[in-house]
């Protein structure tokens, strides 16, 4: 909203001081982040006690059942505070003319939207296996997923044409595939609705979401921002995407949130994510990275949410059939608890992880 009025003044040339500094991306990506973490903790505990009073808590029907028993009663879809503070921000910060800013503001809320009925459902019913079917909850994803995958191929997308259906590998400097439309559609549904089931699985305790994702978000808000400046993607030998910078923009004010909303959610937590959370933030770094054409990088960047889906799969496919667990608990954090490791311990070598992921991922900018 702001951008969009200092353009407005400065078209009908007026000279607005200070304010040229929104037009400055490192400004409003700064700003935009700190608007979003002072949000989040300004109304964090206003909003955990409305939860609280509305009866939005958490129903645990957890294959963890000592620790579920231990957190029962602790307010979820604490994904709605996440929602509030980067709508807030990105009204404030977000150029909201800008079609990447357009698309991901409305898929972030609509994956939250989707969570949310989700937990409203298992709060109502009281119990965790009252909440959508998987048949329905897909459905609702798909309702956005294969949209979104449409207007990737189309002329909607700001993204060149001939760079729509190309996949970029990471450490390589040119594109090895280049899809059919029919292909990349099927790919872009499966990787979308993949990468939202890993990074949602992932939930399972105190901050282990919210600390990894920052850290994913961040890397993408990395790519984007430099893909969107035409110096440092020319020197770096990535194709330049006007506008992509605001890309950086939604990544930066989701993680300024997140942080606001670590402060509430790090052991013991106060609120939970839910599923209104993770299907966002999911939501979020899966359209983050086929906007920056960047799809690829997520096994890496990634990592540990692929592995937490790998472990719970291996689980129940696997396992299912030779009629024994491969794992005590799975996903692989719910292992490591069983093993008798302390819950802030798990969260902080899993955060760890996810750190020297993330930096092997940003290698892939200059060895290439």
């Amino acid at each position: 909203m702001i951008k969009l009025l200092v353009d407005a003044l400065m078209g009908n040339g007026m000279d607005i001081g200070v304010l040229r500094l929104v037009n400055y991306l490192s400004f409003r990506v700064i700003m935009g982040m700190v608007t979003s973490l002072l949000f989040a903790l300004t109304v964090g505990f206003r909003f955990i006690v409305f939860l609280y009073r509305k009866k939005l808590r958490d129903v645990s029907g957890d294959i963890s059942a000592i620790n579920a028993f231990g957190k029962r009663g602790i307010p979820t879809a604490g994904g709605l505070l996440v929602m509030l503070s980067v709508s807030f921000s990105i009204l404030l910060w977000g150029d909201l003319a800008n079609r990447f800013t357009q698309v991901l503001l409305a898929g972030f809320l609509y994956m939250g939207l989707v969570g949310f009925i989700d937990d409203f459902q298992k709060v109502r019913f009281k119990s965790s296996l009252s909440g959508l079917s998987q048949l329905g909850k897909t459905a609702l994803l798909l309702l956005f997923i294969v949209p979104f995958a449409l207007f990737l191929i189309s002329g909607l997308n700001p993204v060149p044409e001939p760079l729509r259906t190309v996949i970029f590998i990471p450490f390589l400097k040119n594109p090895v595939l280049n899809l059919s439309m029919g292909l990349y559609i099927a790919f872009v549904v499966f990787a979308v609705f993949s990468i939202i089931n890993a990074v949602n699985i992932t939930d399972g305790l105190d901050g282990l979401l919210g600390g990894t994702a920052i850290l994913t978000i961040g890397v993408y808000m990395i790519f984007a921002y430099i893909i969107g400046n035409a110096v440092y993607a020319n020197y770096l030998l990535f194709p330049f995407v006007a506008g992509t910078g605001e890309i950086a923009v939604f990544g930066a004010i989701l993680i300024g949130a997140l942080f606001g909303f670590l402060w509430f959610n790090t052991y013991p937590a106060e609120v939970f994510l839910g599923d209104t959370g993770s299907l966002a933030i999911g939501g979020a770094i899966a359209m983050m990275a086929f906007l920056t054409k960047q799809e690829l990088l997520f096994p890496i960047v990634g990592g540990l949410f692929v592995f937490e889906i790998f472990t719970s799969l291996l689980q129940q496919k696997i396992g299912g059939r030779l009629g024994r667990r491969i794992f005590h608990r799975a996903p692989f954090h719910h292992e490591m608890t069983h093993r008798g490791i302390a819950e802030p311990k798990v969260v902080v070598r899993l955060i760890i992880v996810s750190i020297l992921l993330a930096l092997i991922a940003l290698l892939s900018l200059k060895v290439r």
